[in-house]
């Protein structure tokens, strides 16, 4: 049976984007990544997911960023002795359940306590994908992760948030994971510079929703020089990846790596020790 949720934070309601992207994904022969659990949570909910319906880059460009965050993890589960995975602003996400090679991975979701409250209701806990409930903003959640697990090597995977929140706000949560988690890595998308500075232009699943686009980054060096503990390992660019899913406008911006990355981009970095 469905049921309607509300949420108090206008964020927050942004995990139900990417949920439904995955969804409607995994039904098509070619898909890109598949999700068939993200289909059974869809079906639970009440919410009028048809909005997005129109939303073809974003619908594209959600289940890119999904593939390309879960192959980053897939790989640091397989270079790693004892990895743990954290979803940082995690929603519904369910990369715990799409990747198989997880070994003896520890898996974390953290978010905001109804997010949280909602993903327990939804899809239960996992007895190796631990929830935690928390601000990004915060660092005792960073502490107790420190804490419990001193002798893991940890990766963040920061999905579909950054671009909520302020400049200083976003180099801020850099700088207290650098401080706490060397060795490890961090992966994130950001939008772009064109994207954060226009007060017309959005994503196309956000258009008409209140949720705003507050910071963008172009160069993933300008992070290394402000944050000089954090060393890019690659920048991605949405385009290049399953070029014929974009369309021909899609696929020109692709072959224009800098104009692309105005718009947005993804992003993983080493935390030096």
């Amino acid at each position: 049976m469905k049921k309607k949720y509300a949420f108090e934070n206008i964020v927050a309601e942004t995990l139900l984007i990417p949920l439904y992207m995955r969804a409607k994904e995994s039904g098509r022969t070619d898909a890109i990544l598949r999700d068939p659990e993200a289909g059974r949570l869809v079906e639970r909910i009440d919410y009028d997911f048809s909005r997005f319906d129109g939303a073809k880059l974003s619908a594209v460009g959600c289940v890119v960023r999904g593939r390309y965050f879960d192959d980053a993890v897939r790989r640091f589960i397989a270079e790693r002795r004892r990895p743990v995975v954290v979803n940082v602003g995690c929603g519904l996400d369910t990369r715990y359940q799409r990747i198989a090679e997880r070994g003896n991975a520890l898996f974390v979701e953290m978010d905001l306590p109804e997010v949280i409250d909602l993903r327990r209701e939804l899809l239960p806990e996992p007895d190796a994908d631990r929830y935690l409930a928390g601000s990004l903003l915060d660092t005792g959640w960073m502490d107790d992760l420190r804490e419990q697990y001193p002798n893991s090597e940890f990766i963040f995977v920061i999905e579909g948030v950054l671009m909520y929140f302020r400049e200083e706000q976003v180099w801020q949560l850099l700088g207290r994971l650098a401080d706490r988690f060397g060795g490890g890595e961090v992966w994130f998308d950001v939008c772009g510079p064109i994207l954060a500075r226009s007060k017309h232009l959005k994503p196309d699943s956000l258009r008409g929703h209140e949720a705003r686009i507050r910071s963008g980054i172009g160069d993933g060096h300008d992070i290394e020089r402000r944050e000089p503990r954090l060393t890019l390992i690659e920048q991605g660019i949405y385009q290049r990846f399953f070029p014929r899913r974009w369309g021909i406008g899609g696929r020109l911006l692709g072959l224009l790596p800098g104009l692309s990355k105005q718009f947005s981009s993804m992003l993983g970095y080493r935390i030096r020790e």
